[in-house]
């Protein structure tokens, strides 16, 4: 297996995320969390499963990940940011 980038997994993390009705930004933190973990341990699971296809590991593992609290300020700032980086709107 290749591992991913960080941002190939974030990526992939957020679309299945979407996929079960969730807000990916709530799940940032822990999808980096999971990423370091099973970077540093060489792409082996928590239980000692090497991880063949990280896609459907990650896919299978999401249920379990935590959620951050976003406020209404945390979604305003999350809007902003958005249509900064995509249209340039400030």
């Amino acid at each position: 297996m290749t591992p991913p980038t960080l941002d190939e997994f974030l990526e992939h993390g957020a679309q299945r995320l979407q996929i079960m009705g969730e807000n990916p930004e709530a799940y940032k933190k822990s999808l980096i969390a999971k990423y370091l973990a099973w970077s540093d341990n060489d792409w082996v699971t928590g239980n000692g499963r090497k991880i063949k296809n990280w896609k459907s590991t990650l896919s299978n593992t999401l249920p379990y990940l935590k959620a951050e609290k976003i406020t209404v300020n945390d979604a305003k700032e999350v809007q902003s940011n958005f249509l900064k980086q995509r249209y340039g709107v400030n």
